[in-house]
């Protein structure tokens, strides 16, 4: 009986450890997808028309070059394209730019603070909207609702949930809607 209770207790000690190193995990996780970047802004192109394509990089950043051959495509489209990072300090008034486009990874079911922050104190109308996150879940996309719901009405508004790495479903969509 004794040799029982010491094996249970020995499992019981090891759940609740890797009960703790998961929630030390998460919330790594979670503290990484919602630190602000540094600004690291890029400008594209020499078109008449303005872009403005800010997003959040995901924590082993392998959206980077997904987001980088987005504003090349939105370049190559006629378009003058702003990068950067979302934060709430930026320069940039939204209604000086044609296209606006934005972009987050999704963590947990959640998107990335900054980009949300962005979109609460930077309202604007009249403007063609380009939202989109990537995620491993597709068939399902609450966090992209959540996002829908902070761009103002009176927008023109398309979105996308795309895989990580998903380099050419993302520029289709940027085809298809940024023109």
């Amino acid at each position: 009986m004794e040799l029982l209770l010491n094996i249970l207790f020995i499992v019981l000690s090891l759940l609740a450890a890797a009960a703790v190193g998961l929630m030390i995990f998460f919330k790594l996780t979670i503290s990484i997808r919602d630190s602000r970047r540094r600004p690291a802004e890029k400008r594209l192109g020499q078109g008449a028309r303005k872009a403005l394509f800010l997003y959040q990089p995901s924590n082993a950043r392998r959206n980077v070059p997904q987001a980088e051959a987005l504003a090349t495509r939105l370049a190559e489209m006629g378009y003058a394209v702003t990068v950067n990072h979302p934060s709430e300090d930026l320069p940039y008034a939204p209604g000086d730019y044609d296209l606006l486009v934005f972009g987050s990874p999704v963590y947990m079911g959640e998107t990335a603070r900054p980009l949300r922050r962005y979109l609460e104190t930077h309202p604007f109308t009249g403007k063609r909207v380009l939202l989109y996150v990537d995620g491993l879940d597709l068939e399902r996309a609450p966090e992209l609702e959540t996002l829908k719901g902070l761009v103002p009405a009176g927008n023109e508004l398309y979105t996308l949930k795309v895989a990580p790495r998903d380099r050419e479903k993302l520029l289709a969509f940027a085809a298809e809607y940024g023109a």
